[in-house]
């Protein structure tokens, strides 16, 4: 057995002495073993697995990965982002026998095998048994029967360089029986040549042609009606499955849930689906594992992206009409399967969504079509008894982490987080107190900070806009004394975590807190 390695070690990752007799082992018995700090150069060497040594990273191309785990258990327990990044690989090599333990029992709920092995003596033919039952396990297998599946993909307006990564996608799956309802709304050069070329590797291929004034639901709902599969699920025409994607998600689907994944997000070039030019740049990032709980979704506690879901054709005549959406039709047809049907997540991460540069042809960045739209859904949930039962039925007080929004950076900051009253209780007294951002975030902060009598806020943090503001001095980061830099306690009230984070930790702040998940909380139960 002869296999292409990747070994992905990103900037900081360290290496462990226990895998050199292995690298050592793998050469000698003739494997081809290639050294890659980007995902960029895990692309290139095109791998038959990808051996990360930072599992906690999390997995972001469509290979096979075995991560190496250096977090200790603990550190996963209280992190929950972190360790959905370490179950997002497909396999582990563990360095100790309480992180064994930690993941065979995280499994356990899953229904994943825990594949794993200890890192210390681990041999080259130890490694090859892992990792072909972690690929069959992960549906890179081609299994010789499947379901039918049809993926509605919407064109028009895009460079066909993007189609063809999108249609290629659909092509490469392992899973037989994929088939692709193409939706034309404007023309697309080439696209005939490509669709021609792209058939013999699909069950099905159509193509419907829409009016050009159709509104982005009315293409999908036109796709939708053209459905004959046991299955269908939607893929952005700039976006892309991995081709374990559908294998991995279809026994879900085929028991009449409606199946989830994780993704992967990738940053393109504006002028077109390549990676950023600079060559230094890490383009791909481990972005989200949405957990399988309705009542999270309709709190607008976790996202499912437009191509991480895979649903039974059954559920499609309980849906409704054309919402009649231009923004976030996707969206509507999620929480609609999802009122009929229950989440199943995969524990996978199987889908990435491209981001570029420019905004041109990202409707996400019309923040304000996207809001309107977000109103119009809102209205139509208002008053739904069965909506209102998954929202409130749950008896869930602990807010779940929220993943980050659609073109913003995926790693969010290692902040410790504010949510419930007692988090700002425990927080000490008797130390200069700042609050980060001097919006609305801000206003619900002050709002509870004042609840507790031993915390008292000195000033209002705005990196650049001196004043007033909720009855207190508004100041600059950088205009803070030194000893309160120090010693102060930070708490960031503002969407723009990254950012802020950075500014302070350029400035040597420690103490730093992150009031999103309170912040949310409350605006979730002032709309309801």
């Amino acid at each position: 057995m002869s296999l292409r390695i990747a070994l992905f070690q990103p900037e900081g990752a360290p290496f462990p002495d226990e895998l050199v007799p292995l690298c050592d082992g793998m050469c000698a018995a003739g494997w081809e073993l290639r050294s890659c700090r980007l995902t960029r150069d895990v692309e290139a060497c095109r791998p038959d697995v990808v051996l990360s040594l930072a599992a906690e990273t999390g997995k972001r191309t469509g290979h096979p990965w075995l991560g190496v785990l250096h977090d200790d258990p603990g550190r996963l327990r209280r992190d929950r982002r972190r360790l959905d990044a370490v179950l997002s690989q497909d396999g582990w090599l563990t360095r100790t026998a309480e992180q064994a333990a930690f993941l065979t029992d995280s499994l356990v709920p899953t229904d994943r095998p825990a594949h794993l092995l200890p890192l210390d003596g681990l041999t080259p033919p130890a490694l090859a048994g892992l990792l072909e039952a972690m690929c069959d396990a992960a549906g890179f297998a081609t299994p010789a029967s499947g379901p039918s599946v049809d993926y509605i993909v919407r064109v028009g307006g895009r460079s066909i360089d993007f189609v063809r990564r999108c249609l290629d996608s659909l092509g490469a799956q392992t899973a037989p029986g994929v088939g692709a309802i193409i939706v034309r709304h404007a023309p697309v050069p080439g696209l005939d040549a490509e669709l021609e070329r792209l058939r013999p590797r699909l069950r099905r291929l159509i193509l419907i042609d829409g009016p050009a004034s159709a509104t982005r639901s009315a293409c999908l709902w036109a796709g939708l009606t053209a459905v004959e599969a046991d299955l269908f699920g939607m893929l952005d025409d700039d976006d892309a499955l991995h081709p374990n994607h559908v294998a991995s998600l279809a026994p879900f689907a085929l028991a009449g849930s409606l199946a989830i994944t994780g993704a992967v997000q990738v940053w393109d070039d504006a002028s077109g689906p390549v990676p950023p030019a600079d060559p230094r740049s890490e383009h791909r990032t481990f972005h989200a594992m949405p957990p399988p709980d309705r009542g999270a979704l309709f709190l607008s506690r976790i996202a499912i992206h437009s191509s991480a879901f895979l649903a039974p054709s059954a559920l499609l005549a309980s849906i409704g009409p054309d919402p009649g959406l231009d923004f976030a039709e996707d969206t509507w047809l999620i929480r609609r399967l999802a009122r009929l049907a229950p989440l199943a997540s995969s524990w996978r991460v199987s889908t990435d969504f491209h981001w570029r540069q420019g905004g041109a042809d990202n409707t996400a960045f019309r923040a304000d079509g996207r809001e309107e739209a977000m109103t119009r859904i809102a209205d139509r949930e208002r008053l739904d008894p069965i909506i209102a039962a998954l929202r409130w039925g749950g008896g869930n007080d602990q807010p779940l982490p929220l993943p980050p929004a659609w073109g913003q950076p995926a790693d969010r900051p290692d902040l410790p987080s504010l949510s419930r009253p007692q988090d700002f209780h425990a927080l000490p007294g008797g130390r200069p107190l700042y609050v980060y951002g001097s919006g609305g975030g801000g206003r619900i902060v002050l709002g509870e900070v004042s609840k507790h009598p031993h915390l008292t806020v000195t000033a209002v943090l705005d990196s650049s806009r001196p004043g007033l503001a909720f009855g207190l001095p508004v100041l600059r980061p950088a205009d803070l004394p030194p000893d309160h830099l120090r010693d102060g306690l930070f708490i960031i009230a503002s969407e723009h975590v990254v950012a802020m984070t950075a500014t302070l930790h350029a400035l040597g702040v420690k103490h730093i807190y992150d009031a999103g998940p309170h912040i949310r909380l409350y605006t979730e139960l002032r709309q309801g």
